[in-house]
Protein backbone atom coordinates (compact mmCIF):
# COMPACT_ATOMS: atom_id res chain seq x y z
CA UNK A 1 0.00 0.00 0.00
CA UNK A 2 1.60 3.56 -0.89
CA UNK A 3 2.77 5.49 2.26
CA UNK A 4 0.98 8.36 0.77
CA UNK A 5 -2.25 7.46 1.63
CA UNK A 6 -3.73 9.70 4.42
CA UNK A 7 -4.00 8.49 7.80
CA UNK A 8 -7.63 8.47 7.70
CA UNK A 9 -8.41 6.80 4.74
CA UNK A 10 -5.99 4.25 6.04
CA UNK A 11 -7.95 3.50 9.32
CA UNK A 12 -11.17 3.19 6.77
CA UNK A 13 -9.47 0.50 4.59
CA UNK A 14 -7.83 -0.99 8.14
CA UNK A 15 -11.59 -1.14 9.84
CA UNK A 16 -13.02 -2.82 6.33
CA UNK A 17 -11.24 -5.48 6.77
CA UNK A 18 -11.42 -5.93 10.58
CA UNK A 19 -15.48 -6.22 9.61
CA UNK A 20 -14.25 -8.94 7.64
CA UNK A 21 -12.70 -10.42 10.39
CA UNK A 22 -15.16 -10.03 13.08
CA UNK A 23 -17.74 -11.30 10.83
CA UNK A 24 -15.35 -14.87 10.24
CA UNK A 25 -15.16 -15.12 13.97
CA UNK A 26 -18.70 -14.52 14.36
CA UNK A 27 -19.71 -17.04 11.88
CA UNK A 28 -17.47 -19.49 13.47
CA UNK A 29 -18.77 -19.25 16.95
CA UNK A 30 -22.66 -19.37 15.62
CA UNK A 31 -21.35 -22.47 14.15
CA UNK A 32 -19.66 -24.03 17.27
CA UNK A 33 -21.83 -22.65 19.96
CA UNK A 34 -18.89 -20.31 21.21
CA UNK A 35 -20.41 -17.36 23.54
CA UNK A 36 -18.23 -14.25 22.76
CA UNK A 37 -18.85 -10.55 22.91
CA UNK A 38 -17.31 -7.38 21.41
CA UNK A 39 -14.90 -5.57 23.73
CA UNK A 40 -12.90 -2.27 24.55
CA UNK A 41 -13.11 0.08 21.81
CA UNK A 42 -15.15 -2.47 19.33
CA UNK A 43 -17.84 -2.42 21.91
CA UNK A 44 -18.12 1.19 22.61
CA UNK A 45 -18.32 1.94 18.97
CA UNK A 46 -20.91 -0.69 18.49
CA UNK A 47 -23.61 0.92 21.37
CA UNK A 48 -22.61 4.58 20.32
CA UNK A 49 -21.98 4.21 16.57
CA UNK A 50 -23.99 0.97 15.88
CA UNK A 51 -20.25 0.61 14.06
CA UNK A 52 -16.46 0.93 14.32
CA UNK A 53 -15.67 4.77 15.71
CA UNK A 54 -14.31 6.62 13.50
CA UNK A 55 -10.44 6.98 14.74
CA UNK A 56 -10.35 2.89 15.84
CA UNK A 57 -7.60 1.05 13.93
CA UNK A 58 -8.35 -2.44 15.58
CA UNK A 59 -11.12 -4.38 16.79
CA UNK A 60 -11.43 -6.29 20.11
CA UNK A 61 -13.27 -9.57 21.11
CA UNK A 62 -13.27 -11.02 24.52
CA UNK A 63 -14.57 -14.78 25.63
CA UNK A 64 -14.76 -16.49 29.15
CA UNK A 65 -11.84 -19.08 29.52
CA UNK A 66 -14.16 -22.05 29.00
CA UNK A 67 -15.43 -20.18 25.56
CA UNK A 68 -11.69 -19.02 24.89
CA UNK A 69 -10.18 -22.39 24.72
CA UNK A 70 -12.72 -23.84 22.62
CA UNK A 71 -12.28 -21.19 19.99
CA UNK A 72 -8.64 -21.66 19.95
CA UNK A 73 -9.06 -25.22 19.54
CA UNK A 74 -10.50 -24.59 16.08
CA UNK A 75 -8.58 -21.90 14.84
CA UNK A 76 -5.81 -24.63 15.05
CA UNK A 77 -7.59 -27.61 13.59
CA UNK A 78 -9.96 -26.04 11.10
CA UNK A 79 -8.68 -25.00 7.60
CA UNK A 80 -9.26 -21.19 7.74
CA UNK A 81 -9.99 -19.22 4.34
CA UNK A 82 -6.41 -18.28 3.13
CA UNK A 83 -6.65 -14.33 3.96
CA UNK A 84 -6.87 -15.40 7.79
CA UNK A 85 -3.65 -15.03 9.45
CA UNK A 86 -3.09 -16.29 13.53
CA UNK A 87 -1.01 -14.64 16.14
CA UNK A 88 -0.04 -17.20 18.67
CA UNK A 89 2.14 -15.94 21.14
CA UNK A 90 3.77 -19.31 22.47
CA UNK A 91 4.49 -20.07 18.66
CA UNK A 92 6.26 -16.40 18.63
CA UNK A 93 11.01 -15.69 19.06
CA UNK A 94 9.51 -12.48 20.17
CA UNK A 95 6.85 -11.14 22.58
CA UNK A 96 4.30 -8.31 21.96
CA UNK A 97 1.49 -9.91 25.23
CA UNK A 98 -0.01 -13.02 25.61
CA UNK A 99 -3.37 -12.07 23.60
CA UNK A 100 -4.22 -14.89 20.13
CA UNK A 101 -4.90 -12.52 17.49
CA UNK A 102 -6.33 -12.92 13.72
CA UNK A 103 -5.06 -10.66 11.15
CA UNK A 104 -6.03 -10.36 7.39
CA UNK A 105 -2.90 -11.47 5.64
CA UNK A 106 -3.69 -10.16 2.29
CA UNK A 107 -4.25 -6.78 2.97
CA UNK A 108 -1.21 -4.18 4.18
CA UNK A 109 -1.65 -0.94 6.11
CA UNK A 110 1.58 -0.11 6.82
CA UNK A 111 4.62 -1.01 5.16
CA UNK A 112 8.02 0.61 6.34
CA UNK A 113 11.18 -1.75 7.58
CA UNK A 114 10.04 -1.16 11.38
CA UNK A 115 6.65 -2.23 11.18
CA UNK A 116 8.23 -5.58 8.80
CA UNK A 117 10.71 -6.02 11.09
CA UNK A 118 7.95 -5.78 14.35
CA UNK A 119 6.58 -9.28 15.61
CA UNK A 120 6.89 -11.30 12.25
CA UNK A 121 5.55 -8.10 10.41
CA UNK A 122 1.82 -9.02 11.87
CA UNK A 123 1.05 -5.87 12.73
CA UNK A 124 1.08 -4.70 9.11
CA UNK A 125 -2.17 -5.98 8.60
CA UNK A 126 -5.86 -5.42 9.63
CA UNK A 127 -6.25 -7.27 13.35
CA UNK A 128 -8.71 -8.49 15.52
CA UNK A 129 -7.52 -8.94 19.03
CA UNK A 130 -9.48 -11.89 20.71
CA UNK A 131 -9.19 -11.65 25.08
CA UNK A 132 -9.99 -13.88 27.45
CA UNK A 133 -11.21 -13.70 31.31
CA UNK A 134 -10.18 -15.83 33.61
CA UNK A 135 -11.97 -16.77 37.03
CA UNK A 136 -10.57 -15.03 39.80
CA UNK A 137 -10.34 -15.99 43.76
CA UNK A 138 -12.97 -14.88 46.12
CA UNK A 139 -10.78 -14.11 48.71
CA UNK A 140 -9.74 -10.02 47.89
CA UNK A 141 -6.05 -11.08 49.04
CA UNK A 142 -5.83 -14.08 46.88
CA UNK A 143 -7.47 -11.90 43.82
CA UNK A 144 -4.40 -9.29 44.42
CA UNK A 145 -1.99 -11.96 44.52
CA UNK A 146 -3.61 -13.45 41.11
CA UNK A 147 -3.04 -9.84 39.36
CA UNK A 148 0.27 -9.46 40.86
CA UNK A 149 1.23 -13.06 39.47
CA UNK A 150 0.42 -12.06 36.33
CA UNK A 151 1.57 -8.67 36.11
CA UNK A 152 5.43 -10.45 37.16
CA UNK A 153 4.99 -12.98 34.63
CA UNK A 154 4.43 -10.40 31.68
CA UNK A 155 7.25 -8.91 33.03
CA UNK A 156 9.36 -12.17 32.36
CA UNK A 157 8.04 -12.08 29.24
CA UNK A 158 8.78 -8.46 28.21
CA UNK A 159 12.56 -9.74 27.73
CA UNK A 160 11.22 -11.00 24.52
CA UNK A 161 9.87 -7.93 23.12
CA UNK A 162 12.09 -6.02 20.17
CA UNK A 163 12.15 -2.67 22.82
CA UNK A 164 10.55 -1.83 26.24
CA UNK A 165 9.65 1.61 26.29
CA UNK A 166 10.32 2.52 29.39
CA UNK A 167 9.48 6.65 29.66
CA UNK A 168 5.72 5.35 29.77
CA UNK A 169 5.91 3.64 33.19
CA UNK A 170 6.41 5.30 36.50
CA UNK A 171 9.67 5.08 38.25
CA UNK A 172 8.85 2.11 40.29
CA UNK A 173 7.34 0.11 37.57
CA UNK A 174 10.47 0.83 35.50
CA UNK A 175 12.74 -0.39 38.04
CA UNK A 176 10.29 -3.53 38.00
CA UNK A 177 9.94 -4.37 34.53
CA UNK A 178 13.73 -3.15 34.07
CA UNK A 179 14.49 -6.43 36.63
CA UNK A 180 11.89 -9.07 35.37
CA UNK A 181 12.56 -8.37 31.84
CA UNK A 182 16.46 -9.26 32.68
CA UNK A 183 15.20 -12.53 35.02
CA UNK A 184 13.13 -13.43 32.18
CA UNK A 185 16.29 -13.93 30.06
CA UNK A 186 16.56 -16.87 32.27
CA UNK A 187 13.43 -18.63 30.73
CA UNK A 188 12.83 -19.79 26.98
CA UNK A 189 9.59 -17.60 25.76
CA UNK A 190 7.58 -20.82 25.47
CA UNK A 191 8.12 -21.59 29.36
CA UNK A 192 7.65 -18.18 30.32
CA UNK A 193 4.05 -18.41 28.21
CA UNK A 194 3.30 -21.84 29.69
CA UNK A 195 3.81 -20.41 33.81
CA UNK A 196 1.63 -17.74 32.62
CA UNK A 197 -1.51 -20.25 31.06
CA UNK A 198 -1.23 -22.48 34.36
CA UNK A 199 -1.62 -19.23 36.62
CA UNK A 200 -4.17 -17.91 34.79
CA UNK A 201 -6.12 -21.06 34.97
CA UNK A 202 -5.68 -21.91 38.26
CA UNK A 203 -9.42 -20.98 39.25
CA UNK A 204 -11.26 -22.39 36.26
CA UNK A 205 -14.05 -24.01 37.29
CA UNK A 206 -14.21 -22.85 40.80
CA UNK A 207 -17.45 -21.00 42.04
CA UNK A 208 -15.89 -17.60 41.68
CA UNK A 209 -17.32 -14.09 41.72
CA UNK A 210 -15.08 -11.87 39.14
CA UNK A 211 -13.31 -12.46 36.13
CA UNK A 212 -9.85 -11.11 35.30
CA UNK A 213 -8.34 -10.17 31.92
CA UNK A 214 -4.95 -12.33 32.06
CA UNK A 215 -3.65 -10.80 28.56
CA UNK A 216 -3.29 -7.59 29.76
CA UNK A 217 0.32 -5.56 30.06
CA UNK A 218 1.45 -4.28 33.40
CA UNK A 219 0.55 -0.63 32.91
CA UNK A 220 -3.30 -1.83 33.03
CA UNK A 221 -5.07 -1.74 36.52
CA UNK A 222 -6.11 -4.66 38.02
CA UNK A 223 -9.46 -4.39 37.06
CA UNK A 224 -11.84 -6.87 37.81
CA UNK A 225 -15.06 -7.67 36.47
CA UNK A 226 -18.36 -9.28 38.22
CA UNK A 227 -18.73 -12.66 36.77
CA UNK A 228 -22.19 -12.03 36.32
CA UNK A 229 -21.47 -9.33 33.67
CA UNK A 230 -20.28 -11.53 31.17
CA UNK A 231 -22.79 -14.41 31.15
CA UNK A 232 -25.53 -12.80 28.83
CA UNK A 233 -24.92 -11.17 24.97
CA UNK A 234 -27.23 -10.11 22.28
CA UNK A 235 -27.16 -9.92 18.83
CA UNK A 236 -27.00 -5.55 18.01
CA UNK A 237 -26.64 -3.58 15.09
CA UNK A 238 -22.46 -3.33 13.55
CA UNK A 239 -21.85 -1.99 10.36
CA UNK A 240 -23.97 -3.93 7.97
CA UNK A 241 -23.79 -6.82 9.72
CA UNK A 242 -25.36 -7.89 13.22
CA UNK A 243 -22.40 -8.81 16.31
CA UNK A 244 -22.87 -9.81 19.96
CA UNK A 245 -22.22 -7.24 22.82
CA UNK A 246 -23.14 -8.14 26.27
CA UNK A 247 -26.37 -7.37 28.19
CA UNK A 248 -24.38 -5.41 30.59
CA UNK A 249 -22.66 -3.12 28.19
CA UNK A 250 -23.67 0.01 30.06
CA UNK A 251 -21.82 -1.20 33.77
CA UNK A 252 -18.92 -2.52 31.66
CA UNK A 253 -17.97 0.80 29.44
CA UNK A 254 -18.76 2.58 32.24
CA UNK A 255 -16.22 1.12 34.56
CA UNK A 256 -13.74 1.43 31.75
CA UNK A 257 -14.50 4.55 30.14
CA UNK A 258 -16.06 6.25 32.15
CA UNK A 259 -18.90 8.77 30.94
CA UNK A 260 -18.37 6.76 27.47
CA UNK A 261 -21.82 8.90 25.70
CA UNK A 262 -19.66 11.47 25.04
CA UNK A 263 -17.37 11.09 21.78
CA UNK A 264 -13.45 12.04 23.17
CA UNK A 265 -10.80 10.69 20.76
CA UNK A 266 -7.97 9.87 23.46
CA UNK A 267 -5.40 8.18 21.30
CA UNK A 268 -4.39 6.12 18.37
CA UNK A 269 -2.79 2.84 18.45
CA UNK A 270 0.52 2.93 18.66
CA UNK A 271 1.36 -0.32 17.69
CA UNK A 272 0.68 0.21 13.82
CA UNK A 273 -1.60 3.79 12.71
CA UNK A 274 0.30 6.14 14.86
CA UNK A 275 2.99 8.50 12.37
CA UNK A 276 1.43 6.34 9.10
Amino acid sequence: MNNNVKKESRVKICQEYMLILLKFLHNLCEEYNIRYTLEAGTLLGAIRNKGFIPWDDDADVTLVREEYEKLIHLLKVKKLPDYIGVYYPKEEKKFFDYNVRLYYKNVIVRDDEASRNLYNGFYMHPILDIFVMDHVPKSPFKRRIYVLKQQILFGLAMSRRNSITFTKYKKIERIAIWILSKVGKLFSLKTIIDMQDKAAKQFLGKNVDYLYCTGWPPEFPGWLYKKELYENTHLTEFEDTKLYVLDAYEEVLTYGYGKWRTPIKTHDHDNFIENL
